[in-house]
């Protein structure tokens, strides 16, 4: 009993030193926000697009299939939080869980921090959102999140090679080839994290300082005990993936296009790759350069751009303006709550 105080106090120390409000005005996230916009804006002007026939094309863009791609990218976010129960359940989280409408809040607001914060902070923060509702383990339900980045890169890679087989040409062999091996090397490093955990995690808690030893045995119990009703998560990971690559697919058909089915998926999945780096947030300025490249190979110029913009209105704009409405409605009532509180760490 008195360990496990010991570890609750440890992670409360660690989780007590993040404060979004910091963060939102850091030097470093103001950095990466001017730098990628400037790398955006150094493609961008070199690509020969024509801006005023781009932005013609997005006026007239079709409403129906514009907000049919919106629900179909926002019904993702409660299989996510169905997913992540289930991996939560597996490691022995049950009653204490909130209901599935607070976890696909709370994986929106991972989101919604992951585009504006360097690092993908935002895993950090779902971590955290649900340690302040339930008092569950911080650092075991950061292993149920680096599981679940596993499973997703492993359906992403499978489906990455099937969508390539289906558009692969001559042209777009280089592109693909670099996207699968991105995917592949991403894919292989977390796989042989997970492997050294289950081999060998024993000895390296042993060789871990006393401080990281207290936090590592949750953190193990979180990620390998994650993997429990694989086949049903693998259902839910395809599906997730499906609806994203739904979304591009109805933001085409609002914009006229029709690319074809497997550059649509493959489009997709590179997407998830893009975002997945930690350098930019949200994949700011990478995910745009990256999928305009790549529709370039088949479209004219114009076309791959109002494909890549309007699809980011979605996926990362709109995560930014309602995710930031979210977070700061939360804040409003944590205030209305507690009228006297001056506390100004990380809140839900």
């Amino acid at each position: 009993m008195a360990e496990n105080k010991g570890n609750q106090s440890t992670e409360t120390e660690e989780i007590s030193q993040v404060s979004l409000q910091q963060r939102f005005f850091n030097l470093r996230t103001v950095i990466t926000f001017i730098l990628a916009v400037a790398f955006l804006f150094f493609v961008f002007t070199r690509l020969n697009i024509d801006w005023g026939n781009t932005w013609e094309q997005m006026r007239n863009i079709r409403p129906l299939f514009y907000i049919l791609a919106f629900l179909v990218y926002y019904a993702t976010f409660p299989l996510r939080a169905l997913r992540w129960r289930l991996m939560l359940r597996n490691v022995g989280f049950r009653d204490e869980l909130p209901k599935l409408p607070r976890l696909t809040q709370i994986m929106f607001l991972s989101f919604f921090v992951n585009c504006i914060l360097y690092a993908r902070l935002g895993d950090v923060y779902r971590a955290y959102l649900l340690k302040e509702d339930t008092e569950v383990s911080f650092t075991k339900t950061l292993g149920t999140v680096l599981a679940e980045r596993v499973i997703d890169l492993l359906v992403v890679v499978i489906l990455l090679v099937v969508a390539a087989l289906a558009f692969w040409q001559g042209v777009a062999g280089g592109a693909a080839t670099i996207i699968l091996v991105g995917g592949l090397a991403m894919l292989a490093v977390m796989v042989a994290v997970v492997v050294v955990m289950w081999r060998f995690g024993d000895r390296l808690e042993k060789r871990l300082p006393s401080r990281l030893r207290s936090l590592y045995r949750p953190f193990h119990e979180g990620t390998l005990g994650s993997f429990r009703q694989v086949p049903v998560l693998l259902v839910l990971t395809v599906v997730i993936w499906l609806l994203e690559a739904g979304r591009y697919l109805m933001v085409s058909y609002a914009l006229g296009l029709h690319p074809g089915l497997g550059l649509i998926l493959f489009a997709s999945l590179a997407t998830a790759i893009l975002v997945a780096l930690p350098a930019t947030p949200g994949g700011l300025g990478l995910v745009e350069t990256g999928l305009t490249g790549l529709f370039l190979l088949f479209m004219p110029r114009e076309d791959a751009s109002s494909l890549v913009l309007v699809d980011r209105t979605i996926s990362y704009l709109s995560l930014v303006v309602f995710g930031l409405l979210l977070f700061v409605w939360i804040q409003m009532r944590r205030k209305r709550r507690q009228p006297t509180s001056s506390n100004l760490t990380l809140h839900q």
